[in-house]
């Protein structure tokens, strides 16, 4: 039924509350996992005159999925990490058309009230556009 998860990670502890539920279903279908990670430009971030150290940025980003990486690999499943920069909404829609995923797989970080309305809903859009299935995992703090 699944054969490509897609497990969407910001370097948050709530973000990787989703890696269990991916490796779970990957093991149960034997199926692959694409860690997906898309750092936020802003069109303030664009516009910046100042010179941002993108390079080092990535390359902290790079390692970080490198870890996830080991750690869903060492289950057993097969794992491929991809680091993108973009609309975080519109770039994880867009690596799930591209990617031939059978699943997308996220937490929540649960913000509501002023939170959810200042910074939108990542999840909100992804679950109205998605062309493939949503498990969403509602993230708590530990």
């Amino acid at each position: 039924m699944y054969k490509k998860i897609v497990v969407t990670l910001d370097r948050s502890d709530l973000a990787e509350q989703a890696l269990n539920h991916a490796v779970a279903m990957a093991e149960a279908f034997d199926a692959e996992i694409d860690l997906l990670m898309i750092v936020p430009v802003t069109e303030r971030d664009a516009r910046r005159t100042v010179n941002v150290d993108w390079d080092a940025e990535i390359a902290e980003d790079e390692e970080y999925l490198a870890g996830v990486n080991s750690r869903v690999a060492e289950a057993g499943v097969a794992v491929h990490t991809e680091l993108r920069r973009g609309n975080v909404a519109e770039e994880i829609l867009h690596y799930v058309d591209k990617s031939d995923a059978d699943l997308l797989v996220l937490s929540t970080h649960g913000r509501s009230g002023r939170g959810r309305w200042v910074y939108g809903s990542i999840a909100d859009r992804v679950l109205r556009y998605s062309s493939v299935p949503v498990l969403l995992i509602r993230a708590t703090e530990k």
